[in-house]
């Protein structure tokens, strides 16, 4: 066998790096699906229906828009002290 024939059977590498390649694969894969998915969500969605989206989710409790900004907040926070609110939010 000539040096350009044994160059050719290792070409691939052993079966371990091949596995290992094609994990690297396949990961990279799934995060490029990932990404698109995302894009797409905030394509479709735009930005503040997917931040209502994500904050529902590890939340049950209900949210609200918060009193003079722009994000939600805890509705059980606001309705227990609304007097707290507006003057913490003052302070800022």
């Amino acid at each position: 066998m000539g040096s350009s024939e044994s160059n050719l059977s290792n070409a691939g590498g052993s079966n371990e790096e091949v596995a290992q390649r094609n994990q690297t694969a396949r990961a990279v894969a799934v995060a490029i699906a990932g990404a698109v998915v995302i894009v797409g969500a905030v394509a479709i969605v735009g930005r503040s229906g997917l931040t209502k989206l994500v904050s529902s989710l590890g939340s049950k409790e209900k949210m609200m828009k918060a009193p003079g900004r722009d994000y939600q907040i805890p509705r059980k926070d606001f309705e227990n002290s609304p007097a707290d609110y507006f003057r913490d939010l003052r302070k800022k």
